[in-house]
């Protein structure tokens, strides 16, 4: 499953990207005074870097366009509106999320299953989402699903589907419209037994239906949620070892 296809993908933070375009563009940004930490992962539209001036955050950069990922015509839409109007930018987006989230449920009910987001922050040359770094036992950022499902013998796939399913109840529970259940958009908590901890929940707000009627209807949120997750479980499946046929 390619990293390009997901929002957001973070990595162990030893891990640093390599792209010479991307690193150029960074370098170029180094008027943000907190992105000049180690670039830890990036998506389709965002980078991530380590937050050089506290190590329990993380920092969400917006790519230059000429790097970000080719997609849709519904997606170039959106990327559009997003330049012409920031409130509709990704980091926007992901911080009125969790806001909203976090005023319904409390931060409590989120701790441990939404990665915290805390603030834009801006410097000369651009602006930065700043979210609370999920650690892992080892004390290290903890790694994404993704590169868990290219890694066989951290977890076995029955640990992770659990997981899958836990995470999966917990949505169902509060009643929570998360739809974008992607490997890239998860990283895993814990060290005997996985737990999946969300790090890009704009799905709430930001989806890719015209009309999110999922979001509104208890009935059809649940069925795709359930949908979502099933997908997420066999291709957890498929890439530990385990095949069986997509839908």
């Amino acid at each position: 499953m390619s990293t390009a296809a997901h929002d957001l993908t973070l990595h162990p933070a030893e891990t640093r990207w390599t792209d010479t375009g991307l690193a150029h563009a960074l370098s170029e940004r180094g008027g943000v005074g907190p992105c000049a930490g180690a670039v830890l992962g990036r998506g389709a539209n965002r980078v991530v870097v380590a937050d050089p001036s506290d190590p329990a955050c993380c920092l969400k950069m917006e790519l230059p366009v000429s790097l970000r990922t080719a997609v849709g015509m519904r997606a170039r839409l959106r990327r559009r509106l997003g330049r012409v109007f920031p409130r509709l930018g990704e980091n926007a987006t992901e911080l009125r999320a969790w806001c909203r989230l976090s005023a319904s449920l409390g931060p409590e009910m989120l701790a441990g299953r939404i990665a915290e987001s805390l603030e834009i922050v801006h410097g000369p040359a651009g602006s930065a989402l700043r979210c609370a770094m999920v650690i892992d036992d080892d004390g290290r950022p903890a790694q994404s699903l993704h590169a868990l499902m290219g890694a066989p013998g951290l977890f076995t796939a029955d640990a992770l589907c659990a997981a899958v399913d836990d995470f999966e109840r917990w949505l169902h529970r509060h009643a929570i419209p998360l739809l974008d259940l992607n490997a890239g958009n998860f990283v895993v908590a814990g060290t005997h037994e996985p737990r999946l901890v969300c790090v890009d929940a704009k799905s709430l707000l930001a989806g890719k239906e015209l009309l999110p009627v999922s979001r509104w209807i208890p009935a059809l949120r649940r069925r795709k949620i359930a949908r979502r997750a099933e997908r997420l479980r066999q291709r957890i499946r498929a890439e530990l070892g385990t095949p069986v046929n997509l839908r």
